[in-house]
């Protein structure tokens, strides 16, 4: 991966990035008129239904800052949970928002500062029925390399849940022409997106199959910069449009056919 500082690696610019923004990435998930906003809250609303009822393991690969971590344990039947993050500042957040906020979840948490390439679990044989990446894949660009690690730690018939923004949408190819250079000289490495078909192609060649997608937000670029309460109006009354033309998906991808 290219970079403005060669002497520095991409994962740790990507790790003091996240460091830095922990505050206000946490900030997104309130409820604030804003399309960002709302997309991010859609997020995590999908993620739990699309994990609810899960039991056993659960490895989050990118907490962030927690939310949808501390949401889908309290709506499952899961045991134990070790939460990644490369971002100690980010895992600290987290920890304390999950412990705060759980009521009905007894799952053993570990709480490990990682880069999820390098993450193996403490047992060998210790395999995962769950496994979230929702929002690091953009940060990485390594999608197959991502998908075949997170496949050897799937235990047989557990679940990934993919998020990504998609490519082949309108406004994310804007949106990448008019921020990708702005953003890796600011951040030092660059934002990827994936179309619908790189995604399906990757699971294939990795042997994984996706069995759901859940796509959302309208995707207006700059939307919420030119009139944001505008945005927020269209994104709340467009969902169905969003269900199946929207700029970001989550993917459920298993080890098994369905």
């Amino acid at each position: 991966m290219e970079n403005t500082h060669p002497s520095v690696t991409a994962e740790e610019m990507v790790r003091d990035t996240f460091s830095r923004s922990t505050e206000s990435y946490s900030g997104l998930f309130l409820q604030q008129p804003t399309a960002v906003s709302f997309c991010f809250r859609r997020r995590l609303e999908l993620a739990v239904d699309l994990a609810r009822g899960s039991s056993g393991r659960m490895l989050d690969c990118a907490t962030g800052t927690g939310e949808i971590t501390a949401a889908i344990l309290e709506n499952s039947r899961l045991t134990q949970a070790t939460i990644v993050d490369i971002s100690p500042e980010m895992l600290g957040h987290a920890r304390a928002h999950i412990e705060r906020t759980r009521q009905r979840s007894s799952a053993s948490l570990k709480f490990v500062s990682a880069d999820i390439f390098e993450f193996l679990p403490a047992a060998s044989l210790e395999l995962y029925d769950l496994v979230l990446c929702l929002g690091l894949i953009a940060h990485t660009g390594r999608l197959t390399e991502l998908l075949t690690h997170m496949k050897s730690l799937l235990a047989p018939g557990g679940r990934i849940l993919l998020q990504s923004t998609l490519l082949n949408h309108l406004g994310t190819k804007l949106v990448r022409a008019f921020t990708a250079e702005r953003y890796f000289r600011n951040h030092g490495y660059r934002i990827h997106y994936f179309s619908a078909r790189e995604i399906e192609d990757a699971c294939r060649r990795c042997g994984l199959f996706i069995q759901d997608v859940r796509r959302f937000s309208v995707g207006v670029p700059f939307g919420d910069k030119v009139w944001a309460k505008g945005n927020y109006w269209l994104e709340t009354k467009s969902q169905d449009w969003a269900a199946e033309h929207g700029s970001e998906a989550i993917y459920v991808i298993s080890n098994r056919p369905w």
